[in-house]
């Protein structure tokens, strides 16, 4: 089944192609900048997997208005660079993660005739990367001896509080598995979603509020600018620490459990610290030179673009923060799932 590209679809702020891509491309750049200090201050867990969803969404959509793939590209780098000058401190993860979806979009949507089936796949392949990246991440920091650790407590207080006993289940592979699972369940909603999003748009587009304003609504986009933390003061570096800590407590207390078991630990621990070091000493701050050099040569390029784009973050803060106040008679996952979708289309089809 064909899907009509015509703008009458979307009823942005213009009907060129430029003005629609650049919407989109803002939308895109504000959700990098900006939806995870919204999720944050809603307390939603596993933030990631819904950035990299609404990626998903952004580069689909890109793709159904452009006239040539290499426009998923010029957005890519344009959201990249929105990425540096409203979010400094971002990691280099980060913009290496918004590279790799612009470039599956890219491959992927190099053929319209195949829509549904290339939103499918590019939500599946950007919310398996995202699933596997963290755990990456800290196998590097920390080895496997952290999924052994892991392996070994679970086991251990299963035994002593539950008198459960499972020697041939492997519980940090387990956890593993079940993580990237959903990453991967994930991906398959949100393709098969962003499938549909002509049809849901035009099921929206007539239900845009003709003014939205937030002046006597709740904020909730408060987001200040700050430097972000060592890993070892986010959740998942307190959760470590506290692991480690219980590990070596238990390996006293225990006598099942070898003496070596607290040693690997604590060299485990010793080796996050040496490797943080040496990256955000060494090795960072010579990879982002590099990397602010290479933007700040196409900064002059994509100026007029970046401007435009920036200057359209004001609506966008309104719109969401109208949607937190309209979602207000709902409570728990139902207002979250309402806020999300209704902040989604009124920002994208709003004048």
């Amino acid at each position: 089944m064909s899907i009509s590209l015509n703008n009458n679809l979307l009823r942005l702020e213009s009907s060129d192609d430029r003005t629609s891509l650049l919407k989109i491309t803002a939308l895109w750049a504000f959700s990098e900048s900006a939806f995870g200090g919204i999720l944050h201050a809603l307390n939603i867990p596993l933030r990631g997997l819904f950035i990299s969803s609404a990626a998903v969404l952004f580069i689909s959509l890109i793709a159904l208005f452009s006239k040539n793939n290499k426009d998923i590209l010029k957005s890519t780098l344009i959201v990249i660079l929105i990425k540096a000058v409203v979010s400094p401190y971002s990691p280099l993860a980060a913009y290496f993660a918004v590279s790799l979806q612009g470039f599956l979009g890219y491959l992927l949507f190099s053929t319209k005739k195949v829509y549904k089936l290339s939103a499918l796949l590019l939500g599946i392949l950007v919310l398996f990367f995202s699933g596997i990246q963290k755990i990456v991440l800290l196998t590097i920091l920390f080895g496997n001896t952290l999924w052994e650790s892991l392996d070994i407590f679970i086991k251990q207080v299963s035994i002593e509080i539950f008198n459960i006993d499972h020697p041939g289940i492997n519980y940090g592979y387990l956890i593993i598995g079940a993580y990237v699972l959903l990453h991967l369940f994930a991906g398959i909603f949100i393709g098969i979603y962003a499938g549909k999003l002509p049809q849901k748009i035009d099921y929206y587009k007539n239900s845009i509020p003709s003014f939205i304003s937030n002046k006597n609504g709740e904020e909730i986009l408060k987001k200040e600018m700050k430097k972000k933390r060592g890993w070892f003061l986010r959740p998942t570096g307190i959760l470590i620490l506290l692991l480690s800590i219980s590990l070596i407590v238990l390996s006293y207390l225990s006598p099942e459990l070898e003496d070596s078991v607290a040693l690997s630990v604590v060299i485990m621990l010793v080796r996050s610290l040496i490797i943080t070091f040496i990256w955000f000493v060494v090795v960072a701050p010579i990879v982002k030179k590099i990397f602010q050099k290479f933007l700040a040569k196409r900064k002059s390029e994509y100026s007029r673009d970046l401007e435009e784009i920036i200057s359209m973050f004001p609506l966008f803060k309104e719109v969401v923060n109208y949607c937190w106040k309209l979602s207000n008679d709902k409570k728990g996952i139902r207002r979250v799932r309402y806020f999300l979708s209704t902040s989604f289309y009124y920002s994208l089809l709003s004048k």
